[in-house]
């Protein structure tokens, strides 16, 4: 079942990202049958005969995996963390893009930029380094702008960046987010998977609680019983959820929201479709 799964998610990933390109080899002499939309004019006014670049092999593409390690993603309440839904989605796709002889790199942020592997075929030790990153004791903060500007500068060739980050990361600085993901979106192929669980803002009655913000260390109490304010609160979040997500895919940014109530070969069968 496994097997038949991985060979599946497979041929639906060649599918689903296409080569970015082709590349061409020395152009050769014209034969009949040949597609008219490979032939070389250049070369052909030169020589007064027809000749057509020779396709070599595709260039694949360059894969990068922004993923937010901040305090609010290794949250979750059943069935998985954020972080470790995060992680299995990174490790399936960055295994896809190997087979698919893609190029793949990782930006690891929060507040800042704390780690960075350009692009390469070779395997690389994302995994260890983020289960370091989220698993210090620092607070880290989440600022989606700091790595979006990141990307804006050091990515100089056509890429297909994924953001993975946690839904909040949207709800900080908008305006600006926006802009930096319009200039990102001109430049790359953009998908964003914000990660949710069902209790991002839904919390059992569990009367007076005292909690702490996994980001600033911020204390306080929250009275999980008055559901008229956790109603409001909750509706008033789903609402400004909405709105944000409508306005970055706007843009022209496919969103794929991440639950993690979900598995990884559920979410991708869906992504993948």
């Amino acid at each position: 079942m496994i097997l038949w799964t991985k060979n599946v998610l497979s041929k639906l990933y060649r599918k689903f990202f296409s080569p970015s390109g082709i590349v061409l080899a020395d152009a050769r002499e014209y034969v009949a049958g040949d597609d008219t939309r490979l032939i070389n004019w250049n070369i052909s006014a030169k020589t007064n005969a027809l000749s057509v670049n020779n396709i070599c092999a595709d260039s694949g593409n360059d894969i990068i995996f922004a993923l937010d390690v901040s305090g609010s993603i290794k949250f979750g309440t059943k069935k998985q963390s954020k972080i470790s839904l995060a992680m299995d989605i990174l490790k399936t796709l960055s295994q896809l893009s190997e087979k698919n002889n893609d190029r793949v790199g990782c930006l690891m942020f929060s507040h800042r930029v704390e780690r960075y592997f350009p692009p390469r075929r070779r395997p690389q030790c994302f995994p260890s380094t983020i289960d370091k990153i989220v698993h210090s004791p620092e607070k880290l903060r989440t600022d989606l702008l700091v790595a979006l500007k990141f990307l804006n500068k050091v990515l100089t060739k056509r890429s297909r960046v994924i953001l993975i980050c946690d839904t909040f990361a949207l709800t900080v600085g908008r305006k600006a987010i926006l802009t930096q993901l319009h200039i990102l979106k001109s430049r790359h192929d953009v998908m964003m998977f914000p990660m949710m669980d069902n209790n991002d803002m839904l919390v059992a009655w569990l009367g007076k609680i005292t909690v702490e913000d996994a980001e600033t260390g911020e204390v306080f109490e929250i009275n999980t019983n008055d559901i008229e304010m956790m109603s409001r609160v909750a509706t008033q979040y789903a609402a400004y959820q909405k709105l944000i997500f409508k306005e970055v895919e706007n843009v022209g940014i496919k969103i794929s929201p991440i639950n993690t109530q979900d598995s990884t070969a559920e979410f991708l069968f869906k992504l993948f479709k």
